[in-house]
């Protein structure tokens, strides 16, 4: 790279530089030398117009708007170097080739601030490692504390209990080198928003718009298992990466980059998968992660474009506390259970006295089974940290005092993983036979199951469903109207359990066809909202039942009805029946509306799903709603989204 000479400047551009050296002097403290070596580091940089590479725009962060310029989505002005950095590239990578002149502490400079930055912009400039050198202690101690071997993404399987949950999360385990099996010691890098004490209704809006600022953390494994594994009984999934080692150091560098950085959380779009890609992207370039999703982001679906791009492994998987006090309780007979209960729900020591006549296997099985039993009522929140101390202490002693015993071997069956799971988006076509005709039906929803679909991978007897139409042609009126479309339904059946007792709820939202006797076809559509609690009850034999009871409130406003809105008590109940690739259901509810419009609605169902492949199914429905009947076939599929 050539050297600028004062020499070469005539004198009114003397003038002009004499200039900018004093203007430039409070901020970088440079010599005239060095100066000229930052304008010709410039005029490197503007020649090979850097601020334009892919890499440079991925590192900020930076996105084309509508009218070609450029912005970055960190809202956070410690990420830039430039007081324009935000929506200039090229004033922010001009200002990070003067950061290399910065005059004062190492660890306060830009370079050490945004060591990716400055690895990259080396090679561009092909700038010597001895040149502008700078000790990064916080930086280097930082990264020598994690000490990272490799790198795994743990999935958390979705929880019910917290809108921002629902889908489950994303994020990347550090494994400390050395550290195999010891999960003290390895961390985390999590994403997530940073919320105030808001809650339900308002937690869930201020997520939609995006009023939460997302920042990434380096977290101790150990905690993200107390949070998931036991507060949220989750299970926890790790797949391996399968880094290399520069690509190990690349995420380092920007992950350090990244702890000045905060985006807008968006519970759909931008949320804590979703902004795992452009990190991954960075540290394999090649996997272009980021563009694969545009309107909406699900971390199962992060998840899985994350893992067509490594190489096949076997994933770690962690229960949750729950299935591993279930699978201990399912090795224990009737009687030593009820000492379980005894235990840590009834008079303890009596319990104990009870037990020493067990021999001291059985014995060791039924205190260890009892202390786990309390650590999830604890986490669950059934007893506080006084009793959960006061009963597990004296379980303990106990426990010690019979020394080595085989209790426990092998562990809950491993259930399907999220590569085992059905796309999330669902698309079908259907035709439908009606008392005057016939119709078809074109359905779409956008996530992710309900009882009928394949639950490998997802949450077991459960429905998670956003942005789900279904639109019908009506041969005999010759026109295309809305069935239904549905905002939301979650539901959650929990089979009763004397050791749980967990109640099944729903909750639902959306617009539907009312009652359309007298109507011409897809003129009555109104919005419902409806909540409901209950029990359910499993049965296990050849053909699995899942029986279910809900109280339920149910609420509609539109046209169609009489005093355009209507709200009332009601019950429903159903049994969910599956073998194999078949699963039916059958369910019937009754609305007894007594505000608004009083007449009550009988409404069932009774449909059938077979399972073809991973990603399609037939589906056989027959339902009636008042006088309204129909049945009909269709073919679903499950796809990527676009």
């Amino acid at each position: 790279m050539k050297q600028l000479r004062t020499g070469w400047l005539r004198p009114p551009v003397r003038f002009i530089f004499s200039a900018l050296l004093l203007l430039a002097a409070p901020l970088l403290a440079v010599t005239p030398e060095q100066e000229l070596r930052r304008l010709a580091l410039r005029q490197e940089a503007a020649k090979a117009e850097a601020w334009r590479d892919k890499y440079w725009l991925r590192l900020v962060y930076y996105e084309k708007n509508l009218f070609g310029g450029y912005k970055s989505h960190s809202v956070n002005p410690n990420f830039y170097l430039s007081k324009w950095g935000r929506i200039s590239p090229r004033l922010e990578l001009e200002a990070a080739v003067d950061g290399f002149f910065f005059d004062g502490k190492d660890d306060d400079s830009p370079e050490c601030r945004f060591p990716e930055r400055y690895h990259w912009l080396r090679k561009k400039l092909g700038l010597e490692s001895s040149e502008f050198s700078r000790r990064c202690e916080s930086f280097e101690e930082w990264r020598n504390s994690l000490d990272t071997e490799s790198v795994s993404l743990l999935f958390a399987a979705g929880y019910l209990n917290n809108p921002s949950t629902l889908y489950g999360h994303t994020f990347l385990r550090l494994h400390k080198r050395g550290g195999a099996g010891a999960d003290l010691l390895d961390y985390t890098i999590n994403y997530a928003a940073t919320a105030d004490a808001d809650s339900g209704m308002l937690f869930a809006l201020k997520g939609l718009a995006g009023r939460y600022p997302g920042q990434f953390s380096t977290i101790p494994y150990y905690l993200k298992i107390q949070e998931y594994h036991n507060l949220e009984n989750r299970d926890l999934w790790g797949f391996p990466l399968y880094l290399k080692p520069d690509e190990i150091d690349r995420l380092m560098r920007h992950c350090w980059e990244l702890g000045k950085a905060a985006f807008p959380y968006y519970f759909f779009t931008r949320n804590c998968s979703w902004q795992l890609m452009p990190l991954l992207d960075i540290v394999k370039p090649e996997l272009k992660l980021s563009s694969r999703f545009r309107y909406w982001v699900i971390p199962s679906d992060t998840a899985k474009a994350v893992l067509e791009g490594s190489l096949p492994g076997v994933p770690d998987w962690r229960p949750s506390l729950w299935k591993t006090v279930d699978w201990k309780r399912s090795q224990l007979t009737r009687d030593e259970q009820e000492q379980v209960l005894e235990l840590t729900r009834g008079d303890q020591q009596a319990a104990l006295k009870k037990l020493e006549a067990f021999p001291p296997g059985i014995k060791a099985a039924v205190l260890e089974t009892a202390a786990d039993y309390l650590s999830w009522r604890f986490y669950a929140g059934r007893i506080n940290k006084e009793t959960l101390d006061g009963r597990t202490d004296p379980l303990l002693a106990a426990r010690a005092a019979l020394g080595q015993q085989v209790t426990f071997t092998g562990g809950p069956q491993r259930p399907a993983d999220i590569r085992d799971a059905h796309e999330s988006l669902r698309a079908g076509v259907g035709v439908v036979a009606l008392r005057n005709g016939t119709a078809y039906d074109l359905n779409w929803r956008y996530a992710v199951q309900d009882l009928l679909d394949d639950p490998s991978g997802y949450l077991p007897d459960a429905v998670l469903e956003m942005g789900a139409f279904k639109v019908r042609y009506e041969q005999r009126y010759n026109r295309y109207y809305f069935k239904e479309a549905r905002v939301v339904k979650v539901m959650s059946l929990n089979p009763w359990d004397n050791w749980v007792q967990r109640p099944s709820w729903e909750i639902g939202a959306g617009f539907e066809q009312a009652d359309e006797t007298g109507r011409q076809a897809g003129g009555s559509a109104i919005w419902t909202m409806n909540a409901g609690s209950g029990v359910a009850a499993e049965w296990r034999g050849p053909v699995r039942q899942l029986w279910y009871l809900l109280a339920q409130a149910d609420g509609g406003l539109g046209g169609a009805l009489d005093s355009r809105w209507r709200a009332g008590p009601g019950v429903k109940g159903g049994v969910l029946a599956e073998k194999g690739p078949v699963r039916a259901l059958f369910e019937a509810r009754y609305i007894a509306y007594t505000f608004g419009d009083t007449d009550p609605l009988w409404a069932g169902t009774a449909a059938a799903s077979l399972k073809l492949s991973k990603d399609s199914a037939l589906r056989a429905e027959y339902s009636w709603r008042g006088e309204v009947k129909e049945a009909g076939l269709y073919y679903n599929t499950f796809i990527f989204p676009p």
